[in-house]
């Protein structure tokens, strides 16, 4: 396994009481959910209180499909992502496996993403689980997301326009973008982007906007 993203996943740490939390959590039959209530179950709520912070900072508070910006948005918008979902009992055993965590807004997690694995290009090989080269999309911790994909935005007042490129030659880019649907996240004509003339109904911020994203070639 290579580490893409700092801090580190091999200095992440838990404490004697945490650690002996997850083992039991993992002896049942849906490890991530498990409520066993007292000690243990806080035990269990602060470990993935680490988890959702650690990866928080390895991806600079951004989901890492599509590069949304989570800071402060709480619960309700982000999710700790699970790349091989929990649901399925195969790997279930890697509920709290940190390769296997990340963080993702709720729109890739629960609208493209799911429990889907079909994603994963040889599934049969669990040795291979730890390779990038096993994954169809980003992996949010063995491939660096900008070699892949490039996420460029410009704003002005309530106009945003948000434009993804895929780094040429890049298949897990290309996939990525199809897979997570990052054209509808693309605000803004990309018709006009590419200079095509901007309808006379936007205000002077949004033409701003758009002249930005042609200037810089996106």
């Amino acid at each position: 396994m290579v580490d893409r993203y700092l801090p580190a996943l091999d200095v992440f740490s838990l404490n004697e009481e945490e650690q002996a939390a997850i083992v039991e959590a993992l002896a049942t039959n849906d490890p991530w959910d498990w409520q066993p209530g007292g000690e243990k179950q806080a035990a269990i709520a602060a470990v993935k209180a680490k988890i959702r912070d650690y990866h928080m900072q390895r991806h600079n508070s951004r989901c890492c499909y599509c590069r949304v910006n989570l800071h402060g948005a709480g619960h309700f918008m982000t999710d700790r992502e699970h790349v091989l979902p929990k649901s399925v009992p195969e790997y279930r055993p890697l509920s709290f496996t940190m390769w296997n965590l990340g963080i993702a807004c709720k729109r890739c997690n629960m609208q493209y993403k799911g429990n889907k694995i079909d994603f994963v290009i040889t599934q049969d090989d669990p040795a291979s689980l730890e390779e990038a080269d096993s994954y169809r999309f980003i992996h949010p911790n063995f491939d660096l997301y900008a070699e892949h994909l490039l996420r460029t935005s410009a704003e002005a007042n309530d106009t945003v326009v948000v434009k993804y490129t895929v780094t040429p030659g890049s298949e897990k880019g290309a996939y990525t973008y199809e897979y997570f649907n990052l054209r509808g996240l693309e605000v803004g004509s990309f018709d006009e982007a590419q200079g095509v003339p901007m309808s006379d109904n936007l205000g002077d911020g949004a033409r701003d906007v758009q002249s930005l994203v042609v200037k810089f070639g996106q």
